[in-house]
């Protein structure tokens, strides 16, 4: 390898579980709970629709598929005089079950995770880049926040102003993170073009592949700061916790002078933020690692900004509520709320596996 390139193995440690989707949703009509609700298995179309036919029923299963009247497979399964038993070998998959309830009786659409063209769960490098770039920013705004002083006045005049979540502070996103890494000064750009990212030269892997033994479904559950939780009718297939996640972190020392111990003290710093600002405010939860970061969807509002490394706790809290407020967040979530509270958003996201809860996405890093 040459000499301008540092590449060190790491590794993530899932805690609480990790939520990547693909984009889709396996319907209440393409999966089966058994083992006594124990795992969830999701058909195998083809051979379950060869099954069908064997036994004359692949009109009615056309029927129910076409059909908008809320059955899902398992009541369909009972009036064709099916057993699950007999479903079961034509499952593509199936997957461990966190601690789901039925939901009412009434199943519902799964997030899917991502997987390859051969059906093998990974992270995408990409997942894992995008966390560590908001890990180095809050860093750097700790280390010189007066660097960031007329970024910071930018952003408290724009977020008074309603928009398209997507487009809400994007320009003051860009300006902060261009104050942090956009140093290159290539020939014929402007300071704020991305070819000067200094963080161009950190390559991070797709991870080794995982194998679908290593998922779990898991339910959305929103935690109060009180304890109180409301179980939702989110369900997702998840990275279940204890699994190691691998992958390799390359650096072009040519295009920045980040090093290993500047990651992993900027991590430090992040989940110091995190117990300071939001996790203490709730009851009943422990405090987080040094070595802890949040992978993936569903981690939360704290984990993917730097609203509160940027602009500390109670104006972190005013600036929060302005963007719920202003990104159109519907009123039944009362952030309204947030400030009498002292934290916002005033939701954990949490679920539970074998009596324990977890947070989504908590992991913790390891760089060798």
């Amino acid at each position: 390898m040459n000499q301008f390139l540092t590449k060190y193995d790491a590794e993530i440690e899932v805690i609480g579980p990790v939520f990547i989707g693909n984009g889709k949703e396996i319907t209440k009509k393409e999966y089966l709970f058994f083992d006594n609700f124990q795992k969830i298995g999701l058909l195998d179309m083809p051979r379950f629709y060869s099954f069908l036919r064997r036994k004359g029923l692949q009109n009615n299963y056309e029927a129910f598929m076409m059909n908008n009247s809320g059955t899902d497979l398992r009541r369909w399964i009972r009036d064709k005089c099916l057993r699950a038993a007999d479903v079961k070998p034509y499952m593509k998959y199936s997957i461990d079950v966190g601690d789901v309830d039925e939901l009412g009786g009434k199943p519902k659409a799964v997030m899917e995770f991502i997987k390859d063209p051969y059906g093998k769960p990974y992270i995408p490098g990409s997942s894992i880049k995008g966390m560590l770039r908001t890990i180095l920013l809050a860093y750097n705004i700790a280390a010189d926040n007066k660097k960031y002083k007329n970024n910071t006045q930018q952003l408290l005049e724009n977020i008074e102003y309603k928009a398209e979540r997507k487009k809400y502070l994007k320009n003051d996103a860009k300006n902060l993170e261009s104050s942090a890494f956009y140093s290159l000064n290539r020939p014929d750009t402007k300071q704020n073009d991305a070819v000067n990212d200094i963080l161009s030269g950190l390559i991070i892997s797709d991870s080794d592949y995982l194998n679908v033994d290593d998922l779990v479904l898991c339910q959305k559950i929103e935690r109060k700061p009180d304890g109180n939780e409301k179980g939702l009718p989110l369900l997702r297939e998840c990275v279940k916790p204890g699994t190691k996640i691998k992958f390799t972190v390359t650096i072009n020392n040519n295009l920045n002078n980040i090093r290993k111990q500047d990651i992993l003290n900027a991590v430090e710093n992040f989940s110091d933020c995190y117990n300071k600002y939001f996790l203490s405010n709730f009851i009943g939860m422990d405090r987080i690692m040094d070595n802890t970061v949040f992978l993936g969807g569903g981690s939360g509002f704290v984990s993917k900004t730097v609203i509160y490394p940027l602009l500390g706790k109670e104006p972190g809290i005013d600036a929060a509520v302005k963007i719920f407020k202003n990104t159109h967040v519907p009123k039944e979530h009362k952030h309204d709320k947030d400030k009498a509270m002292h934290v916002s958003p005033h939701i954990l996201k949490v679920t539970y596996i074998e009596g324990n809860v977890k947070q989504f996405g908590e992991c913790r890093l390891k760089i060798v």
